[in-house]
């Protein structure tokens, strides 16, 4: 069913203007951004993100949000043993003195929260805090690229959820970038391609598009890195991932498996901490990591870069 030409000029004008709105509300992120990559010489920024961080609470700031629990209970214990008429007002006021006590823990969790930025080039990245000098990563400097996955689960039957990527560097530099950084320009968010793609086909195609973290550092980094591990395995180098093994010949499991050599492969399907190598005319092997679910999405660019009909299912 079509879509009528001045209801899509409406929506399209709609759109627009919520872009241009956050624009200028990420003006002056945006013109930092520029600032810091012409200093580090980066380049022009390819885009500007954000995530809400709460630090950290120390063993102090624990103690003393737990003392008032073993307070409580001891004051209510002798006023029971010694005055049990004195002890029935406060049995009855606990509830709200334990809501009031579970909104202060809240708030002290909560405190010291800032929004840690981070801009994207074509050079690099620069993770910024507040009063804070640029962490900077160049992308040639980016030996290692791991796409983390978090258990949710037992280590019998692990439940894993993405937490971003980690890179590793050629000084040794082991740099984590969460999932929860989102594109500053975009007015809708991660909603954003939900909504594209519940909406008819008119209607999503008019939803602007903006490059998120996620697709930056597969663009920049994991294309790299893949680039050189398949000219390393072809030179006779393996690659090895948990307990997988990708060799010239082939791929092999853990514990010194045989090598599966490639021709004998139909094809290779991959999930978080798990690879199923279907060969052709035999019977599937399973090569499960539960300890660790993450690294298996890049291990499968890598597959594919070298020719193996592969795929990778972004769910545990």
């Amino acid at each position: 069913m079509g879509t009528d030409p001045e209801a899509r000029r409406r929506l399209e004008q709609g759109l627009r203007r919520r872009v241009v709105e956050r624009q200028e509300q990420c003006a002056a992120n945006w013109q930092h951004a520029v600032q810091v990559g012409q200093a580090l010489d980066l380049g022009e920024p390819l885009g500007i993100y954000h995530a809400e961080v709460i630090p950290a609470l120390s063993a102090r700031q624990v103690l003393r949000m737990l003392l008032p629990i073993p307070a409580f209970l001891l004051v209510v214990f002798l006023l029971m043993v010694c005055a049990p008429d004195a002890a029935i007002p406060i049995l009855l006021v606990s509830p709200f003195l334990i809501g009031a006590y579970a909104v202060k823990c809240a708030l002290v969790t909560r405190r010291g929260r800032f929004t840690r930025w981070l801009y994207g080039y074509a050079g690099g990245m620069a993770e910024v805090d507040p009063d804070g000098r640029p962490r900077v990563v160049r992308w040639d400097d980016v030996t290692d690229v791991v796409d983390e996955w978090g258990s949710a689960g037992s280590e019998s039957q692990a439940v894993w959820s993405y937490e971003g990527f980690r890179l590793t560097t050629a000084d040794g530099r082991t740099v984590s970038f969460t999932a929860r950084y989102e594109n500053a320009l975009d007015p809708y968010g991660p909603a954003g391609g939900s909504i594209a793609a519940v909406t008819p086909a008119a209607v999503g195609d008019a939803i602007p598009r903006f490059l998120s973290l996620a697709d930056l550092i597969t663009g920049q980094a994991v294309t790299r890195v893949v680039a050189r591990q398949v000219a390393a395995v072809r030179a006779g180098a393996d690659f090895v991932r948990g307990d997988v093994r990708v060799t010239r010949d082939g791929i092999a499991g853990p514990k010194g498996a045989a090598i599966t050599p490639w021709a004998a492969i139909e094809r290779i399907e991959l999930r978080p901490g798990r690879v199923k190598v279907r060969p052709i005319g035999g019977r599937a092997r399973n090569y499960d990591n539960y300890r660790d679910g993450s690294g298996y999405a890049v291990l499968c660019r890598l597959l594919v870069a070298l020719g193996v009909n592969a795929s990778f299912e972004a769910r545990g």
